[in-house]
């Protein structure tokens, strides 16, 4: 994962990219579900997010404690499914970075969410679960 430091600001869900973040964390999560239960559950789960209207009540603390809980069962089922979950995580973060133009920068969507540029390469998940990808040997 990349080594970010966290604003010396307060916590706060006043955000621009609250929503492309939310809508990120949901196409993910109708993701396993898909891998786990099939393409119905997948689009279930797509379609009861979009039906769930935006009160605007913000929580930061039980948002901060979403947040670590996900990260906890998330681990476990990784663990307990012999998912070496870090090795995983290293090959997207291989993934994600090579996203990045030729000269470094960025270049995103209007929501924010970042664009692939011409290096990039998608994940070998496939093979990090089969021992043939390290980091070692990855360009």
């Amino acid at each position: 994962m990349p080594n970010l430091v966290a604003s010396r600001s307060a916590p706060s869900l006043d955000t621009d990219h609250l929503s492309m973040r939310m809508s990120l964390i949901t196409e993910e999560f109708a993701e396993l579900y898909g891998a786990v239960y099939g393409p119905d559950a997948e689009a279930a789960i797509l379609d009861a997010a979009q039906a769930v209207p935006d009160d605007n009540n913000r929580d930061v603390v039980e948002t901060a404690d979403a947040l670590a809980d996900l990260v906890y069962v998330i681990y476990g089922m990784a663990l307990e499914c012999g998912i070496d979950l870090d090795a995983v995580l290293a090959e997207v973060q291989r993934s994600n970075l090579s996203k990045l133009m030729p000269d470094g920068s960025v270049k995103r969507r209007e929501d924010g969410k970042v664009l692939k540029g011409p290096n990039f390469s998608p994940p070998d998940v496939a093979g990090v679960l089969t021992g043939l990808v390290t980091q070692d040997l990855r360009p």
